[in-house]
């Protein structure tokens, strides 16, 4: 038994004296913190000092940049932007067509519509958006020498490119058109649309921006009484050749129903779009905001200046080492 225990109380005399000499060994001194670096304060001076040195040449670059923003926003074209409110016409019409609409399901058997005496209203915005109206008011209007002015001779009223490949055409002159000049948007809360032109020359922005609607009206009232003529014929050919008086009965109310689609149609201009604000010539060119452009101008001269201050510095330094020198 005194054997076993002798190897423990061997360790844990061992184990006190070690805690011993550490309590009589001085205290653990703290190392100093290393004074503040100015390092980043240092620069930061040398920074501004650098570029109050080299202020001339930021001057110069913010003023050349200046007077190119300045003659740009002189020289070049004005754009004029007109817009158009307008209110689908759709929805009131369908209200005053629907009375027949327990018919519905005869009336498609018969292959005939007995919705309102107007369009949808996403179909009047994409026929408003669409090539083949789009090229129809270019046609009609003869405006591709208007689009493409630079390419056409005026006095022998010819296009100046020879080339059949370069030459404008009735393709090109849509996708400019879209592209350039018209933009559609409607308000989804609402539901009312906006149409916008922009353009070089004011009055004709006005303008086209207002015939644009008239012609849409026009030319869905023109297609909707078509549709309802065709209709009223056919009809007519079947009242004819029924015999079951319930049959002729049900004709006659859907024969009804089209002869009103024509009346409304034929009393309502603004078949597909009720104009709430029409485009008036615009006083002020949307572009270009001269102001605007200048301030752009002479901030980025500003900071080109500063960039060629830099890269001035960045050559001189450069070269003086390749010189075996100090700046």
């Amino acid at each position: 038994m005194l054997a076993m225990d002798q190897p423990v109380i061997h360790w844990t005399q061992t184990r006190l004296d070690t805690m011993t000499s550490l309590e009589k060994s001085p205290p653990l001194q703290e190392l100093p913190e290393p004074p503040p670096s100015e390092e980043g304060e240092i620069d930061l001076f040398k920074l501004i000092a650098t570029l109050w040195e080299a202020k001339g040449l930021i001057a110069v670059v913010t003023a050349i940049c200046i007077a190119l923003a300045t003659t740009y926003a002189f020289l070049a074209t004005p754009v004029y932007k007109a817009d158009t409110l307008l209110e689908p016409a759709g929805e009131d019409a369908k209200k005053g067509g629907g009375a027949l609409s327990q018919l519905g399901g005869l009336a498609a058997m018969a292959g005939i519509s007995i919705g309102g005496g107007s369009t949808s209203k996403d179909a009047a915005i994409a026929k408003l958006k669409s090539r083949i109206f789009i090229e129809e008011f270019i046609r009609d209007e003869n405006l591709l020498p208007v689009l493409f002015e630079d390419k056409w001779d005026a006095a022998a009223r010819s296009w100046k490119e020879t080339n059949p490949d370069k030459m404008p055409t009735y393709f090109k002159g849509v996708e400019f058109f879209k592209k350039e000049i018209l933009k559609v948007n409607e308000e989804k809360k609402t539901g009312l649309v906006t149409l916008t032109l922009e353009w070089k020359e004011a009055k004709q922005t006005a303008h086209w921006a207002n015939l644009l609607v008239e012609r849409v009206n026009r030319h869905l009232r023109d297609l909707a009484i078509e549709d309802a003529k065709r209709n009223i014929d056919y009809l007519n050919s079947e009242l004819a050749k029924a015999t079951i008086v319930e049959l002729k009965q049900v004709i006659a109310s859907l024969t009804e129903d089209q002869i009103k689609k024509v009346m409304l149609a034929n009393g309502r201009p603004e078949f597909a779009f009720k104009v709430i604000d029409p485009a008036v010539v615009p006083e002020r060119r949307n572009w270009p905001k001269r102001g605007l452009i200048m301030g752009l101008g002479g901030g980025f001269g500003g900071i080109l200046g500063i960039v060629a201050v830099f890269m001035r510095n960045a050559w001189r330094l450069r070269r003086a080492r390749l010189a075996g020198t100090t700046p």
